[in-house]
């Protein structure tokens, strides 16, 4: 009985010594024991590249407002035009930036929708009523995900200013020229 415990015992350090050197194997990149093992042990094999490409931060997306008057980028809370989950981060300026962003058109109908959206509800936006604004600026902030183990918030809306110039990324501006005009007020814009 002895001899078969100790054999028992060699062969789960055994077993266990082959599934964590498949483990290891598979998390360095070597794709031979999920091509000699069968498929169900591959499977709990392949733990270590579950998040191959995990982030490294949290992307939460902004609007800034030329403020024709200051000439300069004022902070623009677009929450009041777009009152579907308006404050985290599923509302629905964030879903057209996450998806859209490289989409030209999109973001020539949202600078279009911004400006009109102030004109018509001044002051809602953070941006003095009697302001005109030439354009927008939209931008994203790639806020660090702290440590493992470290304690962190949930998601919190602070303002620009509270971030670094490091966590912010530019990806659509209104154009000078679109600006100047506006800010002259010699453009009627169309749908």
């Amino acid at each position: 009985r002895a001899v078969w415990k100790r054999r028992g015992r060699i062969a789960l350090r055994a077993l266990a010594a082959a599934y964590l050197l498949s483990v290891a194997l598979d998390g360095a990149g070597c794709r031979t024991p999920g091509q000699l093992l069968p498929r169900p042990i591959a499977f709990f094999t392949q733990v270590s590249v579950l998040f191959p490409r995990a982030a490294h931060a949290t992307i939460d997306y902004r609007a800034e407002a030329w403020v024709c008057s200051k000439q300069s980028w004022v902070e623009l809370d677009v929450r009041p035009y777009f009152p579907v989950d308006p404050d985290d981060k599923e509302n629905r300026f964030n879903r057209a930036m996450h998806f859209l962003r490289e989409n030209r058109p999109t973001m020539h109908a949202l600078d279009r929708y911004l400006v009109r959206s102030h004109d018509d509800r001044p002051g809602a936006d953070g941006i003095d009523a009697g302001e005109r604004i030439g354009g927008v600026r939209l931008l994203s902030l790639r806020i660090p995900i702290p440590p493992v183990g470290s304690s962190f918030e949930r998601y919190q809306r602070y303002p620009l200013s509270h971030y670094p110039d490091a966590e912010r990324k530019v990806f659509y501006h209104t154009p000078e020229s679109l600006r100047d005009r506006r800010c002259a007020g010699d453009v009627e814009e169309r749908d």
